[in-house]
């Protein structure tokens, strides 16, 4: 799901890419790079979503080795009561599936800190360390980089991209 959704956001970028040289400027092609911030940011946050959910619910059948912070993820009662009323592990799954669902419902994990919390529900720490790593990056400079791109999608998406120092209308420049 995750290459799909970040396949959506490149086709904008595509597509300014073939059109920005044969339209005048009449046609704002800047929003198409606009959108594909935020759709890239939102698959990123689609992504961790559905892997940590799916990994939690794929430990629940383990006996141990759970994560500190699996162990502490705090879930409702009625979700208890419904677990222990359930007559098999299929409708258990997806109770707990719809608990993750509920409790991560309101949750962005989309700034470098939501992220690491959020997989360390399946035991992955030090996360950024061992991306940067594969990358050959700074940790630092990684998540410095990610912190960048959400705080403009946060521009884009809550202000309009809006660039108030200069004036109403005016958008911060994008390539």
């Amino acid at each position: 799901q995750f290459e799909s959704n970040m396949e959506s956001a490149r086709q904008l970028g595509v597509i300014y890419s073939a059109f920005c040289d044969t339209v005048t400027e009449a046609v704002q092609l800047d929003e198409l790079l606009r959108a594909e911030i935020v759709l890239a940011v939102s698959a990123l946050d689609c992504y961790v979503h559905d892997i940590v959910r799916i990994v939690m619910k794929n430990n629940l059948d383990k006996s141990s080795g759970f994560p500190k912070a699996y162990l502490n993820f705090g879930v409702s009662m009625q979700f208890v009561q419904h677990i222990l009323c359930s007559s098999s592990v299929e409708d258990i799954a997806t109770l707990f599936d719809q608990e993750v669902r509920r409790l991560h419902g309101f949750k962005t994990f989309q700034k470098p800190d939501s992220v690491s919390q959020a997989f360390s529900l399946i035991g992955i720490v030090r996360l950024w360390e061992k991306i940067a790593d594969g990358m050959n990056m700074k940790p630092s400079d990684l998540t410095k980089q990610l912190n960048l791109l959400v705080d403009r999608r946060n521009k884009i998406a809550h202000e309009g991209d809006i660039d108030y120092s200069i004036g109403i209308g005016t958008k911060y420049p994008i390539d």
